[in-house]
């Protein structure tokens, strides 16, 4: 009967049929949203008492049921799995017991039953508290301060705080520390024995000036009958994180690298991530490359993957490469290296074109990037440039990605793809909805080829006033690209086989992908080592959690920096309209916020006046210019709005 009532709930059964759904909870203290791991489900709205049960990231079991419109609301009726083992607060002292106040603003207070060694109990302070004591109903969470992070007010303390609080660990297990050292600070002749050796082919790697890890090289060669061989070659990480290992489960638990304005936390030690893995010139590197020739439509005719060493002949900044594009010179490049590099450009128009002719959407938004000097201290705001050199790496890792997932597929072999399914059909009518206010007709982006529709949308908004908008806009209604054992394809891409390859330092999917090949290259057969389910789950949420601390450092950066202008009034753009009022950007800040003022339209300039600035929460409260300020005029930096696709989707 219980499994009768799940299937009914899935295709959106009538009103007031219940299921009991298992998932992961993404909790907003009043609120909490069940993230569906079933294609076509959509996530569920939580609510209820139970939320005090639960925790961020928490695998629960919940009581679920369409409510009007079909959409699935519940509420949590136990915890299976905690996600982490700790909580962040601020300390608040009553009397002469001390509580944890948690980041979730509703969340219930947490008991401190005492203070590890050198963390000094603080008022106000921010704090880590290691639970010993899970809530339950009728009793509080209760547990030991572990460490004492500092002033919320101040900006390092309070990024520490937003990567404490989704588990994010920026410290190394000695163990994992040695293991990673023991590979020695160089590559040596042996390490490369049975390896194809590259060493002649004009291979070259093309980062941002501030890039902290090289892990993909590119080379382009032309073949006869106008034919042209990419390559494709990637720090080959499996080779030292092997299975089972404390450098591999340390690898597993993090998932991810996570880059903030001022730092980076490493999926794996500097040892690796730094050195053996990082794709420097003139040094020999162990990679994994995949080569694909290609005709003059851009079509792959025949793929093949390798093992092999190489040696990179230059390290080009994407300014240098646009140079060369443009014609220009740059200094201390190889002829040949040059000479691949302006073919690689034509390249790039001939993929780019191929791809948006089968569906591919191609958004554009502004990138910001908050630099920070070496204390952590906000120094500014710069708008990243939009360059072809940009759209030329990441072609060529999208089409590196795609072939060795079809390889893997074609073999049999079972992987991680990249999943991203296709809208929700109500998102896309609300989008609709919200586009033909803006003036863009709408009405044809539901149904089969929606893909189509939302193509036509773009076009027609790119060069207009409101072309950011509309992409914000059709961004936010796309469903988030998961990792699963199981796919139909990646929409977004418009691929039928899709998987993450080109960057092992900072992702373990790209880790599993490359232990998928090496077995296929090396005729070994059998299971991956681990639940490709369970993997995908993981891994899936650990890169939610690095966006979501990414996103929200910027938040407090940003705040930190528009501090200075309170009592300024500044002009405004609105980016979307809610029921309470209307999202605005401040200027060129990349700020984003609430204002609480009906009546407004997507595109309209706004005069508002900043009236006090939260540093320690990224909140900003605004009026309209020549307004004073009440409750009911205050917004929340909510959200960093930049690219997410980057080198490889």
């Amino acid at each position: 009967m219980k499994e009768n009532r799940k299937k009914n709930w899935q295709r959106g059964a009538a009103p007031g049929v219940a299921a009991e759904v298992e998932g992961t909870i993404q909790h907003h203290g009043a609120f909490a949203f069940l993230i569906s791991e079933k294609e076509g489900v959509p996530d569920a709205f939580l609510r209820g008492r139970g939320l005090d049960l639960a925790m961020d990231g928490d695998r629960v079991l919940a009581r679920v049921r369409p409510e009007k419109g079909g959409r699935p609301a519940g509420e949590i009726l136990k915890v299976l799995q905690r996600a982490r083992s700790s909580m962040v607060g601020v300390l608040r002292r009553t009397g002469g017991s001390w509580t944890l106040l948690p980041e979730k603003g509703s969340a219930p207070p947490a008991e401190v039953t005492g203070f590890a060694r050198g963390a000094a109990p603080a008022e106000g302070a921010l704090a880590v508290l290691e639970v010993k004591r899970w809530p339950a109903p009728g009793v509080r969470a209760a547990g030991t301060v572990a460490e004492i992070l500092g002033d919320p007010a101040d900006v390092r303390a309070r990024i520490d705080a937003i990567l404490r609080a989704r588990g994010i660990n920026e410290e190394f297990p000695p163990e994992v520390l040695s293991q990673a050292a023991s590979f020695g600070a160089r590559l040596q002749p042996a390490a490369w024995k049975g390896r194809e050796q590259l060493f002649a082919l004009p291979v070259c790697t093309i980062d941002g000036a501030d890039a902290r890890d090289f892990d993909d090289a590119v080379s382009l060669e032309p073949l006869p009958g106008g034919l042209l061989r990419l390559g494709v070659h990637i720090a080959d990480v499996a080779n030292y994180v092997r299975p089972g290992t404390a450098l591999d489960r340390e690898a597993y638990s993090r998932a991810t690298s996570v880059y903030l304005p001022d730092r980076v936390v490493p999926m794996l030690p500097p040892a690796l991530s730094d050195n053996l893995c990082s794709l420097v010139p003139r040094q020999e590197r162990l990679t994994v490359s995949v080569f694909m020739d290609l005709d003059s439509s851009g079509k792959v005719l025949r793929r093949r993957l390798a093992e092999t060493v190489i040696r990179s002949w230059r390290r080009f900044t994407y300014e240098e490469v646009q140079a060369l594009l443009d014609g220009g010179k740059v200094p201390d490049v190889p002829r040949r290296v040059e000479e691949a590099v302006k073919l690689m450009g034509g390249l790039t128009d001939v993929l780019y074109s191929r791809r948006v002719k089968r569906g591919a959407l191609d958004f554009n938004l502004p990138e910001y990037k908050v630099n920070a000097d070496p204390h952590g201290r906000p120094l500014g705001v710069s708008l990243r440039p939009r360059l072809k050199s940009h759209r030329l790496i990441e072609e060529f890792m999208l089409l590196a990605n795609e072939s060795v997932a079809a390889e893997l597929h074609a073999a049999g072999r079972p992987f991680l793809h990249r999943r991203h399914d296709a809208p929700d059909p109500l998102k896309l009518k609300a989008l609709s909805e919200a586009l033909g206010a803006l003036g863009f007709s709408a009405g044809h982006i539901g149904g089969p080829n929606a893909a189509r529709g939302l193509q036509d949308v773009l076009r027609r908004a790119a060069g207009h006033p409101l072309e950011h908008i509309v992409n914000s806009m059709m961004v936010r209604s796309m469903r988030q690209a998961v990792y699963s054992p199981v796919s139909e394809g990646h929409f977004g891409i418009a691929a039928r086989f899709y998987s993450h390859f080109t960057s092992p330092i900072r992702r373990y999917p790209d880790l599993l992908t490359h232990r998928a090949v090496k077995a296929l290259l090396n005729g070994k057969k059998g299971a991956p080592g681990l639940p490709l389910e369970k993997a995908g789950r993981h891994c899936s949420e650990r890169e939610r959690a690095a966006a979501e601390a990414e996103h929200k450092s910027v938040d407090v950066m940003r705040a930190e920096l528009i501090k200075e202008m309170t009592g300024s009034t500044v002009e405004g753009t609105v980016t979307s309209v809610i029921e309470s009022g209307a999202f605005v950007a401040l200027g060129d800040t990349g700020a984003e916020g609430l204002l609480r003022l009906p009546g407004l339209k997507p595109g309209a300039k706004v005069r508002v006046t900043v009236v006090s600035v939260n540093t320690a929460e990224g909140k900003i409260d605004l009026s309209p210019a020549g307004r004073a300020a009440s409750g009911r005029d205050r917004w929340k930096v909510s959200r960093f709005r930049g690219k997410s696709g980057g080198r490889g989707g």
